[in-house]
């Protein structure tokens, strides 16, 4: 067989997925001319096929020295590097890859997947957010530049991404439980309650979906409905979230015993929970006073000197000049 004959049947293996044939057809292309660019494109492509990533890139290694220009095998390059965990190498490929063509999708697609890995949230979400420039129908790229707003807390953002995702897939459950958390996280109770209602719905026994409908609800004044939620959680173990959620309904309800014990419960668990003294702390003194309040916050600080967090509550109280024994709201 000639070179053009070796090239055509090659890519006649690599149609049907007879990656091992296409191989051997393109290696023997390149024994007769081995600069010959189709071949070892396709020779790559065969190898990818066969997911022997090290050959793999070889080959396309070969290519780019005679090709540096080529975005779209910039890209694959890339990926094949991203399998075989060469991930500095597999971010400057795509890099060079969006170089030559910004919207070119694979890039942008590995290249987010990597800094996302790679906790680099506002790299990913620019990456993200211009995939769906590219093509806004992409629900999985949507939710996922959701989340990554919320967690950086711009929550606006967040039920902007989506919003999005539900208008192409209404009942989307990881874009339901995303719009309802961040409605959370900008103080829209009442809106959220529905979507936490759907999600309870679907997925009833979910701790962290428990938890946060817990709260919106608790902060709506729906106390049993909160408790209820928290005490499911609670039935699968010990939840430091539903815990504090559950100290705050009976604070509202002015069971302040019951509040106290919960926070025991949390630092039976973890003595040096400072968000646990210090609530403990701030309730004694709402409840028993400032006397109280600092008997406790003293004593912690004996036992853990480490926790910053009550030197400062314990100077704030001190600052404020309650006289001891008086009752009233500590300075938290």
């Amino acid at each position: 067989m000639d070179l053009q004959d070796l090239i055509q049947a090659g890519q006649a293996g690599r149609k049907v997925r007879d990656f091992r044939s296409a191989a051997d057809c393109f290696r023997r292309a390149l024994e007769l001319d081995p600069v010959h660019v189709q071949a070892l494109q396709g020779l790559a492509d065969a190898y990818r096929g066969l997911k022997d990533f090290e050959r793999c890139l070889e080959t396309w290694d070969r290519y780019l020295a005679l090709l540096p220009e080529d975005g779209k095998v910039q890209a694959r390059v890339g990926d094949a590097c991203r399998r075989t965990g060469r991930r500095d190498r597999a971010i400057s490929h795509y890099e060079a890859a969006l170089r030559h063509d910004p919207r070119n999708r694979y890039a942008l697609m590995g290249l987010g997947d990597l800094y996302q890995k790679e906790h680099r949230s506002d790299e990913a979400l620019a990456c993200w957010e211009q995939l769906l420039e590219l093509d806004p129908r992409l629900i999985n790229i949507r939710t996922m530049a959701g989340n990554l707003c919320r967690r950086k807390l711009d929550f606006e953002r967040a039920a902007f991404h989506f919003r999005a995702a539900l208008r192409l897939e209404p009942h989307n459950v990881h874009a339901v439980f995303g719009l309802a958390d961040a409605l959370r996280g900008q103080g829209s109770f009442e809106d959220a309650a529905p979507l936490w209602d759907e999600i309870l719905e679907a997925d009833p026994g979910n701790r962290q979906v428990l938890t946060r409908a817990g709260d919106c609800f608790c902060r709506l004044g729906q106390l049993e409905k909160a408790e209820l939620l928290y005490r499911r959680a609670l039935e699968q173990g010990f939840d430091r979230s539903a815990q504090f959620g559950l100290a705050r309904v009976h604070i509202q309800r002015g069971a302040y015993g019951e509040a106290v014990q919960g926070y025991e419960a949390i630092l039976a668990r973890n003595p040096e929970d400072p968000r646990a003294i210090l609530l403990k702390g701030q309730l004694l003194g709402e409840w028993r006073g400032p006397l109280e309040a600092r008997a406790f916050l003293e004593a912690q600080q004996a036992s853990h000197p480490g926790l910053h967090e009550i030197a400062g509550a314990l100077s704030r109280m001190r600052g404020a000049g309650a006289p001891d024994g008086q009752a009233g709201h500590a300075p938290f």
